[in-house]
């Protein structure tokens, strides 16, 4: 008697690449259903008009951050150079974050030079809604999510509309602008 093979818990998710966790069902990054394969086409097909996130280094944001820090933060740096960079969003589901060991990177990888220790490794996501605008999810991080410079972070958890222009501002440092091309 032969039986199906058990599917493999090191597999990678074939739309997001994000490592399948517990022989789960569905992809923790982008719900891409192992069994049925239905979601990919969804979650990576671009959609029109397209959009572009800034991701920069943000002397202002720092500054607000270090004015409300623990003391023993203070010895926290900003970098010295660290030129912008502009990443298209070319998914429904952008991952923000810093990459892990066992090799997950999310979309928007904040782990690379320079690093932005506020970050968590799963930080928050974007979802780009039917009508082709972004929404803004915290997914629980340390140090929370702001958007535009307010004072008090987005509530973890629930989806903020964002419009052309909005900035959010994640970690230390690190201020990612949403614009329609």
């Amino acid at each position: 008697m032969t039986s199906a093979a058990a599917p493999s818990a090191a597999e990678l998710c074939p739309d997001c690449g994000a490592p399948r966790g517990d022989l789960a069902r569905f992809c923790e990054e982008c719900r891409y259903d192992f069994t049925t394969g239905a979601g990919a086409c969804a979650v990576s097909a671009p959609r029109s008009p397209s959009w572009t996130a800034t991701v920069s280094v943000d002397h202002e944001y720092f500054a607000k951050v270090m004015a409300r820090s623990e003391p023993e933060d203070q010895g926290l740096y900003f970098p010295t150079h660290s030129p912008d960079r502009h990443i298209p969003l070319t998914h429904v589901l952008i991952t923000i974050g810093r990459r892990r060991s066992t090799g997950h990177t999310p979309f928007i990888d904040l782990g690379v030079a320079p690093e932005d220790p506020g970050v968590s490794h799963e930080h928050a996501i974007l979802i780009q809604q039917p009508d082709s605008t972004w929404s803004l999810i915290d997914k629980g991080s340390t140090n929370g999510t702001t958007v535009n410079g307010a004072e008090d972070p987005i509530a973890p958890y629930k989806p903020v509309p964002l419009a052309d222009g909005d900035r959010v501002h994640v970690g230390l440092w690190t201020t990612i602008t949403i614009h329609r091309n």
